[in-house]
């Protein structure tokens, strides 16, 4: 399908299109190559929300490099935090204002929360690697959604991989320390906690399609990919060999997979393009909406 899709990237120019977009997580591996990927098509605006100042400014270098000379191309770096909900409602602000009048074509969400197996408290009470990985990808998705940040059709893409359910998943206990405390291995509570997101990731995107259908709201799931912050060693047990030894025997490059996520335009997909239902937890109507109401009552939102 990669191959598929590099064929087809050859015919695709986005050159006089005024097309903008916003890379969360767009400093390092996927993100950026994702961001390298849109400036070689002629994307006019590209945004670049990340915590590191240099390294955000290397990709913005690179960028100019690519981008096609007919394009005028317009490069910003927006530093930013997503470990708490105050610091993702000033992150949205930020991409808004980043955005302009015009609005964002193409957010795209490649911010890295991986499971621990443990539970690191933020301020607000919450795993901090949840945070990241699924609470600002709702926060983000649903803030400039709601504040009209985003242009006519935009698409909005989660790099994370979805599918799985969790039945026994309560949305009063979403970092799981109900479940860490019956004494369950690492192991177990990393496998949960990957179940974990997937239920909350399919959940809040079901809703968000649902609620405001105007835009296209959708998953990629990245499947291996070696990037520079897959250490395989941050993996509990024997997972770390198998992690390992995946990388090597069907990984592959951010730039080799960037060119799914800019060539695909549908909702859920697995890392070979197959579309993906959700899981049988998020595909509960009562679940998505008493998620819903817990995701937007974290960031200090009234019901709409």
């Amino acid at each position: 399908m990669a191959s598929v899709a590099a064929r087809a990237l050859q015919k695709v120019s986005l050159v006089g299109q005024h097309k903008s977009a916003v890379i969360v997580g767009g400093t390092l591996g996927i993100g950026a190559a994702i961001a390298r990927q849109l400036s070689k098509l002629g994307c006019r605006r590209i945004v670049i929300l990340g915590r590191d100042e240099a390294r955000g400014a290397a990709v913005l270098e690179d960028l100019r490099r690519l981008s096609p000379e007919a394009v005028t191309v317009q490069l910003e770096f927006v530093k930013g935090e997503l470990s708490d909900s105050r610091s993702m409602c000033v992150a949205a602000e930020a991409l808004q204002k980043a955005g302009g009048e015009a609005g964002i074509d193409y957010l795209v969400m490649c911010q890295k929360g991986l499971p621990t197996g443990t539970i690191n408290e933020n301020v607000a009470g919450y795993d901090t690697a949840f945070a990241v990985q699924a609470i600002s990808r709702f926060a983000l998705a649903y803030l400039l959604t709601k504040r009209r940040a985003l242009a006519s059709g935009a698409s909005v893409m989660s790099i994370t991989a979805q599918g799985e359910t969790l039945d026994d998943l309560f949305v009063d206990d979403l970092s799981l320390a109900r479940r860490l405390a019956t004494g369950i291995s690492q192991t177990t509570m990393f496998l949960d906690q990957s179940k974990r997101d997937s239920c909350v990731l399919d959940a809040f995107h079901e809703e968000l399609n649902i609620r405001y259908p105007k835009y296209q709201y959708f998953h990629l799931s990245p499947g291996l990919v070696s990037t520079e912050q897959l250490d395989v060693n941050k993996f509990p047990g024997l997972m770390k060999y198998a992690v390992w030894f995946g990388q090597r025997l069907i990984g592959t490059t951010p730039d080799k997979y960037a060119i799914l996520p800019v060539y695909t335009t549908g909702r859920y997909f697995d890392s070979k393009l197959n579309p993906k239902r959700i899981g049988k937890w998020a595909a509960d109507r009562g679940n998505r909406e008493a998620l819903w109401e817990k995701l937007v009552g974290m960031l200090g939102e009234n019901q709409e």
